[in-house]
This record gives C-alpha cells, sequence and structure tokens, in this order.
C-alpha cells in the first residue's frame, strides 16, 4: 500500500516529498494528556527566496504513528491570507491538530509517540500552488 510523496490519507503511509523553497519550523508542545482532543501551537515557515502570494490562514497538522497517518488535518477556513516573504524572513502562523483518530470510529488517540508533521500550502502570483512540509517533530500522549 504505497504513497505518493506528501499524500496525506488516514491510514496510510506517508513519506515526506523532498524539500522545497519554504522550511517549516512547529512550535508544539512535546506531549499531552490522552483524551484532549487537539493541539494548538505555530508554524514558523521562512523562505529560501522572496515570494508573494496567497497563503493559508493556518497550517494544516497530522500525525503519523508506525509510519501510517492517524490524523488528518482539521479543517479551517479556506480564506487565503496574503503574505510577502522577502528571502530568509520568516513569520508564524498558527497551527491545530487534532488527536482523535482519522479512522471512522473517531477515537482519542492511545497513548504512545506520534510524530507531528506540518504542511502549507501556497499559491505564488508568478505560479501555481505548492506544499511545503515540515517535520517530523515528536509528539508523546501521555
Amino acid at each position: 500500500m504505497d504513497s505518493d510523496p506528501g499524500e496525506v490519507r488516514c491510514g496510510r503511509p506517508f513519506e515526506l516529498p523532498a524539500p522545497g523553497g519554504l522550511q517549516l519550523l512547529a512550535r508544539i508542545p512535546e506531549s499531552v494528556p490522552a483524551g484532549q482532543q487537539a493541539l494548538s501551537g505555530t508554524v514558523e515557515v521562512t523562505s529560501r527566496e522572496a515570494v508573494r502570494g496567497v497563503w493559508p490562514a493556518a497550517a494544516d497538522v497530522f500525525l503519523v504513528r508506525d509510519d501510517q497517518v492517524v490524523t488528518t488535518p482539521v479543517a479551517h477556513d479556506a480564506v487565503g491570507v496574503r503574505w510577502e516573504l522577502a528571502a530568509g524572513e520568516t513569520k508564524s502562523m498558527p497551527a491545530l491538530a487534532s488527536l482523535t483518530s482519522c479512522e471512522p470510529d473517531g477515537a482519542p488517540l492511545p497513548p504512545g509517540r506520534y510524530e507531528l508533521y506540518a504542511r502549507v500550502v501556497v499559491t505564488p502570483d508568478d505560479g501555481d500552488a505548492q506544499q511545503a512540509f515540515g517535520g517530523p517533530w515528536r509528539l508523546r500522549v501521555r
């Protein structure tokens, strides 16, 4: 059961795609209590080159365990935000991760160690939409 790099589908393997022009760094707690429904933090986006375009209001965040996607990004407003980043500049955006399974039962995640990934999709003024990924960062559900 293979997945394409960057494909985020419940229960499927996740493979981090090759790095692009944006670097993502998540600022999130390292552990959360079992039963908590969501985890909030921020994602810092740094561009290797100047970019102007439409960005999401928040980063997509999801969790992986044993190489399988176990939570999918939380739905948020599709309203884009105009951003302009100079080369080397960093901006922050909110991030919210679901801590309930993406499986049909929607159960809380069991205690254990997970990997957290962030995704930002930007549509530059001069091109097609591009996905940028960051991670993995360790998260422990206790």
